[in-house]
C-alpha cells in the first residue's frame, strides 16, 4: 500500500465532503447537514492520526522538523475550528462560516502536504521504517 497515495486520496475525499456540505448548506435538510458534518469531522481526525503515525517513525531531521511543526500547527488550528463549529447549532448563521473556514484550512493543509510535506516524509523514511509504517498503516486502515 502506498501510504502517501492513500493520504492524498483520503484528503481529496474529505475536501470533497467538506466543500459539498458548504455548497449545499441551504439546500440539504438539517439532519443531512449534521450527518455529513459529523462524518467530515471524524474523517479529519482519522486523517490527522495517520499523518502523525508516519512522523512518529521518522528520526528528527533538519528537513522534517520545521515541516512537521508547520503541519502540526495547521492540524491544531483545524481541531480548534472543529471544536468551535461543534459549539454552534447548525441553524445558527455562524455555523456555515465556521464550516467554510474549516474547509479552507483543510484545503490549505492538503496543498502544503502535497507540495512539500508528503514528499519530505517519503524521502525521510528508511527502508525498514517504510515497512514498519506500512504495517502500522494497514492495521489502522483495515481495523
Amino acid at each position: 500500500m502506498d501510504i502517501f497515495k492513500y493520504l492524498q486520496e483520503d484528503g481529496e475525499s474529505i475536501a470533497r465532503r467538506l466543500n459539498e456540505t458548504v455548497a449545499e448548506f441551504g439546500q440539504w435538510p438539517q439532519e443531512r447537514l449534521f450527518e455529513e458534518t459529523k462524518k467530515a469531522f471524524s474523517s479529519l481526525e482519522g486523517h490527522f492520526d495517520k499523518e502523525r503515525m508516519i512522523v512518529k517513525n521518522i528520526d528528527n531531521s533538519d528537513v522534517i522538523v520545521p515541516l512537521s511543526v508547520k503541519a502540526e500547527a495547521q492540524i491544531q488550528a483545524m481541531k480548534e475550528a472543529i471544536d468551535s463549529t461543534v459549539m454552534i447549532h447548525i441553524d445558527e448563521p455562524g455555523f456555515l462560516n465556521a464550516l467554510q473556514a474549516l474547509a479552507t484550512k483543510f484545503n490549505d493543509h492538503m496543498s502544503f502536504c502535497l507540495d512539500e510535506y508528503y514528499t519530505a516524509l517519503r524521502f525521510s523514511l528508511s527502508s525498514a521504517d517504510k515497512a514498519h509504517v506500512n504495517a502500522q498503516f494497514e492495521q489502522m486502515v483495515l481495523s
